[in-house]
């Protein structure tokens, strides 16, 4: 079965970037930059994603403005029960109705504790804890959207992967450098060895 030539074409491409092509020319800090190449790529490919979903949650708990100003999740404790028929055992699941309004207490992001009407399932008994949504200033807020939300903490991933990326680049324009460096002092102690030859002088 013969290769297709697209994927015969791609191989040998990667073979040369690589330095697996078998090139008798190709010295040693070739392949090495090559290889080093292919390793930083892969590094950003496993960072970079890494260190974007980081900034993204700290823009989204650390005050970022814009981030900070999306509801966050709290823990509310119902003060009284909620309507509807309670679920056996009292327990935090409950079998029948929607959710209903029903007082509650919660802290919030400044410590101080707040007292309003929260959504809670029907038939929870006082003493429940429900998750709600607050707003900046700590009051009961409806759940953020995503759109909202990716509006709001994009910028600082894409800064995060550019960061990233920067860094990396950085790292191999040093190791280009030092590579660099290396053929340049191996080319002169291998002229300082063969040139004497071709022009009749000493060194």
């Amino acid at each position: 079965m013969r290769t297709a030539p697209g994927r015969s074409c791609l191989k040998a491409r990667l073979s040369r970037a690589l330095g697996l092509d078998g090139n008798p020319l190709r010295r040693a800090s070739d392949r090495a930059e090559a290889w080093i190449r292919a390793a930083l790529l892969a590094l950003f490919l496993i960072v970079g994603p890494v260190a974007a979903i980081a900034v993204g949650h700290w823009a989204s708990y650390a005050g970022v403005p814009g981030a900070s100003a999306q509801p966050h999740a709290a823990r509310a404790v119902l003060l009284r029960s909620a309507g509807g028929p309670a679920a056996p055992g009292g327990l935090a699941a409950f079998a029948g109705g929607g959710p209903v309004r029903v007082r509650a207490r919660w802290e919030s992001a400044d410590g101080s504790l707040r007292t309003g009407e929260v959504l809670a399932p029907a038939g929870a008994p006082a003493g429940t804890v429900v998750t709600v949504w607050l707003n900046a200033s700590g009051q009961v807020a409806s759940p953020p959207g995503p759109s909202a939300f990716a509006s709001a903490v994009m910028p600082f991933m894409a800064m995060a992967l550019a960061i990233v990326a920067v860094a990396l680049l950085a790292v191999l324009r040093l190791i280009q450098w030092f590579l660099n460096w290396r053929r340049l002092a191996a080319w002169e102690a291998a002229w300082a060895a063969i040139g004497p030859r071709w022009t009749g002088r000493k060194p």
